[in-house]
This record gives structure tokens, sequence and C-alpha cells, in this order.
């Protein structure tokens, strides 16, 4: 018959630890000076996704900015030209009277 031992499965995390261990010094010896820059290319490639975004959010705050301006002059002017309606009809209101019951 068999033996029915059981036996310790395997485990990965030791394996896992092992490998994290023998890349450690690797990482401690490309420290770079204070003075140089040398980035990896999804940090250059995230700094300028960056700068994109940066340039139309700006180019969206500008048009929202035009915008404002240009209903705030709209809203002036219609204001204006109301006033003049109505000024107009005031001062001619008993001829527009006399016309109507005609």
């Amino acid at each position: 018959m068999r033996n029915h031992e059981t036996k310790a499965p395997v485990s990965p995390v030791a394996a896992l630890a092992e490998s994290r261990a023998s890349k450690k010094p690797d990482f401690c010896n490309s420290a770079k000076t204070p003075g140089e820059f040398d980035m990896e290319p999804r940090v250059s490639e995230l700094e300028t996704h960056f700068k994109y975004m940066r340039r139309d959010m700006d180019e969206v705050l500008n048009d929202v900015r035009t915008i404002k301006h240009r209903l705030a002059y709209s809203a002036g002017a219609t204001a204006v030209i109301l006033g003049l309606l109505g000024w107009v009809a005031n001062s001619r209101f008993d001829q527009l009277v006399t016309l109507i019951s005609n």
C-alpha cells in the first residue's frame, strides 16, 4: 500500500521573497547623484501627456472666459435695446391707442 504521509506544499512566497532580495542590490547600485536626471520612459511619457492636458485645460479656460464676456456684452446690449423700445413705446402710447381704436 501507499504511504499517505502529507508533504508540505512548496511555497511560492519564498521564491518571491528570494527574487525581491536579489533585485534590491541592483536598485541600490543604480542610485544616481542628486544632479543626474535618468528618468524611465514611462515617466517621460506621463510628463508629456500631463503637459498636453495642461495646455488643453488652459485653452478651455480661455474659451470659457471668452464666452462669459460675450454673454455679458450680449445681455447689456439686449437691456439697452429693450430700454429704448420701452421708452419709444411709452412716449408714443397715445398714438398707438388711437391707431388701434380706429
